[in-house]
């Protein structure tokens, strides 16, 4: 007996990422052209998106980094 764990594959477009990270749109592409965001996908011709749990886990990276640098003016 197999037990598969699916994850929910909710799409959304850069105006949705956009919104859910804070970054601009033209950060979004630029980090995603350099390697620093998850990359982007076709759902058609003239249709770009990524998968909410990419854009979900980046976060939790980005978060998780926050703990670590050092605060300006501490010790």
């Amino acid at each position: 007996m197999s037990t598969e764990i699916t994850i929910p594959r909710r799409t959304m477009r850069v105006r949705m990422v956009s919104e859910k990270t804070g970054l601009a749109v033209s950060s979004i592409w630029r980090l995603a052209r350099q390697g620093q965001f998850p990359a982007p996908f076709r759902l058609s011709t003239g249709c770009t998106a990524w998968f909410e749990h990419e854009i979900e886990a980046w976060l939790d990276e980005k978060s998780l980094k926050r703990d670590v640098i050092p605060q300006c003016g501490r010790n």
